[in-house]
């Protein structure tokens, strides 16, 4: 029973990894294109800047522990010692570690004003995180790659899951393109950008339901008792 539990909450810890990630879009506040407007901004919205990062950082550790759980799914039905499922999970890894890294200039700009955080020290800083973001997108989109083929060549999970793997894969993919033009519609608040996030939160909400799911049914199974008798 407790091994159970364990493993469902790993396995949900991809419910929480979405719902703070949720949480930190919903305290997304508009940031200014002039960089000498970046020092007023940050002393009005501190607090929400400070707190969107903490639910980010807190989502991709969350999000990292799933990775753990997805392995293990994984690698019971892919052959081959599971090297697309440890490419997966390596990129996966890489991508959410750079996700990581990315929060830590915004988090700096939240520390107390001790005259240092001038308009250019701040615009460097939100491009640098800006940058490392969009940059995470790369491993990402080829962490939903490797399980769209070991759902679709190896069954490890349905077929329209495999699918959403796939587009979710896209998605990423095409959010890496915002760094040609940062202003345009993909941009970190634009409307395609927000879109393109669907992907990533169906597949992220559809596959640890399918995981629970397939889990309770293998422990459903009855087993194989074996009576000796002397």
């Amino acid at each position: 029973m407790t091994s159970t539990l364990i493993r469902n909450f790993s396995v949900a810890t991809g419910y929480l990894s979405l719902l703070c990630g949720i949480g930190a879009v919903a305290l997304e506040r508009p940031w200014p294109s002039a960089p000498q407007d970046l020092p007023d901004f940050l002393s009005a919205n501190r607090t929400a800047v400070l707190w969107q990062s903490m639910l980010f950082l807190l989502g991709a550790a969350f999000f990292m522990w799933f990775l753990g759980s997805l392995r293990a799914f994984m690698l019971r039905h892919e052959p081959h010692r599971g090297r697309v499922t440890m490419v997966a999970f390596t990129v996966g890894m890489v991508g959410y570690g750079m996700t990581m890294l990315a929060l830590a200039p915004q988090i700096a700009l939240t520390l107390p004003d001790r005259g240092w955080i001038g308009s250019a020290t701040a615009a460097m800083a939100v491009d640098l995180g800006y940058v490392m973001l969009t940059v995470a997108n790369a491993p990402i989109a080829v962490m939903y790659t490797a399980v769209a083929v070991v759902s679709l060549r190896d069954r490890a999970f349905p077929s329209w899951l495999g699918w959403l793997s796939a587009a979710a894969a896209g998605c990423s993919a095409v959010l890496t393109l915002s760094l040609i033009d940062p202003t345009g519609p993909l941009a970190p608040q634009g409307w395609l950008s927000y879109l393109l996030y669907l992907g990533p939160v169906a597949w992220l909400t559809a596959t640890p339901t399918v995981m629970l799911l397939l889990g309770r049914q293998r422990t459903a199974r009855p087993g194989i008792r074996i009576t000796v008798t002397g």
